[in-house]
């Protein structure tokens, strides 16, 4: 009960994310995504470096000239959840293996995200 919980949450947050990224496509994310481990870094770890001013995205779907001295670090990196409670100990969170291990199949739900 509790995969598919976190199978239906992770569902709609990868569905939230395609309604939100589509006008940022436009700005100019050609480099870095949409791609199965942009989608895996940026949603299921949440890595996505944070911008300063509070503008959604990362650097890439910033429009040119507005990153400088604007971008700075996830506060934790890999399968670790943000603890705004407490932000020097972020959680662990569940790894894309784990997920696995639940039948919860996260690269090919970024792929059908995606369309890649």
């Amino acid at each position: 009960m509790r995969s598919t919980r976190m199978l239906v949450a992770l569902t709609c947050a990868l569905g939230a994310l395609v309604a939100t990224t589509a006008g940022a496509q436009a700005a100019g994310n050609d480099q870095s995504g949409p791609t199965v481990g942009n989608c895996i870094s940026d949603i299921v770890y949440g890595n996505e470096p944070n911008m300063a001013n509070g503008a959604l995205g990362g650097p890439a779907e910033q429009a040119p000239g507005t990153k400088g001295g604007n971008v700075v670090p996830t506060q934790s990196p890999g399968p670790f959840v943000n603890n705004p409670t407490d932000p020097d100990n972020p959680f662990r969170g569940r790894s894309v293996g784990q997920f696995q291990q639940d039948g919860i199949d996260i690269p090919a739900l970024c792929r059908a995200a995606f369309g890649h």
